[in-house]
């Protein structure tokens, strides 16, 4: 990190021609039109994991699902990720629909307006606390994320590995030790022009207004950074998917509370070495004693940040097999039950618009138009 005794005219040029740059560059957006926690607070946790241009219908969506914390903290968790879907991470939606419903219990509907109080709720750690805190209160706190982490590293010329929690927790006290009395301001400004300027791939130095104070532009070496090291590699499941039909309607199981698309409605699913259906048919047999040979009906792929799915999806249609509804007891007694259950649910096409279903299954309807 530059030294503030040292290096005060570069720190100036950050802390005042950024500023200059953000007043007239920045992008209009929905969520910076205002100062309001709860906008910045849902528009933080989407940007975590969605380029801002993309989020905003997204954004959008859910404002006008959940326009108050206390209409998020009424609403159920379907619908809560429901007005999620698309964005992936459903633990974001349910992080949030937690936090809301503490921020009314605990908090009488305002959040807090303190980033110490702020980080102890449900899905907000140190770069949302800070992003909430600086920009809805101008608390004079930092929020680093990746943005941030490119552009101080590019600026500082810093060939620390920006994947390690010491070079993330050292850079941010430096950014903290210089913050300007605009801190919120600040803050965005730093990430819009990671955003917008000093990007990952061919960064347009010629445009970016802190260039004269740049250390790597200075030694040539912005290209280089900022240093991280090489993500863990995709691993590749070969999984199974049943498709179960009955009187036009479908089959879904809820997913565990816990791990990959926790608490989502799915079709049954299991993993497989041998790809001829058995391996579905059996996990199925948890919920039907008898099925019929399973239906090949085609494949999907689905890529997750650190799975990919190679699925092959099967049919098994109950009513070619038993005729009749008396001829299988099973469903006979168990069918309205498994409508109704928590855990399982027969639903029709018309219906399913309305679940919480990943796009990992979602995408397999269209396949289903000759089953």
């Amino acid at each position: 990190m530059l030294d503030t005794k040292e290096n005060q005219q570069q720190i100036q040029i950050l802390q005042t021609d950024l500023l200059k740059w953000f007043e007239k560059a920045q992008r209009n957006l929905p969520f910076r039109q205002t100062k309001n926690p709860y906008f910045i607070w849902i528009s933080e946790i989407m940007a975590q994991q969605t380029q801002i241009d993309t989020l905003i219908p997204f954004y959008n969506r859910f404002i006008a699902n959940f326009p108050t914390v206390f209409s998020l903290a009424l609403a159920s968790e379907d619908e809560v990720i429901k007005a999620w879907e698309g964005l992936g991470y459903y633990s974001r939606a349910r992080n949030l629909h937690q936090a809301a419903r503490i921020i009314v219990a605990d908090y009488g509907g305002l959040m807090p307006d303190r980033y110490t109080e702020l980080i102890k709720l449900p899905g907000i750690g140190p770069y949302t606390g800070g992003a909430i805190a600086s920009i809805a209160f101008n608390e004079p706190v930092s929020a680093v994320d990746g943005n941030v982490l490119r552009v101080i590293s590019r600026y500082c010329n810093s060939f620390d590995d920006i994947g390690e929690a010491k070079t993330k927790k050292r850079m941010t006290g430096w950014i903290e030790s210089i913050l300007p009395e605009a801190a919120g301001n600040f803050n965005e400004a730093v990430m819009e022009l990671g955003a917008l300027i000093c990007t990952p791939q061919s960064p347009k130095c010629l445009l970016c207004p802190i260039r004269n104070g740049c250390q790597s532009d200075a030694a040539g070496t912005t290209e280089q950074l900022p240093v991280k090291a090489k993500k863990q590699k995709q691993t590749t499941k070969r999984m199974e998917v049943g498709i179960v039909k009955q009187n036009g309607r479908l089959f879904f199981v809820r997913r565990p509370d816990t791990g990959l698309l926790s608490g989502m409605w799915s079709f049954t699913i299991a993993e497989t070495m041998v790809g001829n259906g058995q391996d579905i048919k059996k996990k199925l047999g948890e919920y039907f004693p008898e099925l019929n040979e399973p239906i090949f009906i085609g494949t999907s792929r689905h890529v997750f940040s650190h799975i990919i799915w190679e699925m092959s999806v099967y049919g098994f249609n109950l009513d070619s097999m038993v005729g009749e509804t008396a001829a299988h007891p099973y469903l006979v007694a168990n069918q309205q039950e498994a409508r109704s259950d928590r855990e399982t649910a027969f639903k029709a096409l018309s219906q399913v618009d309305d679940m919480a279903l990943p796009v990992a299954f979602s995408k397999l309807l269209a396949q289903l138009t000759d089953f």
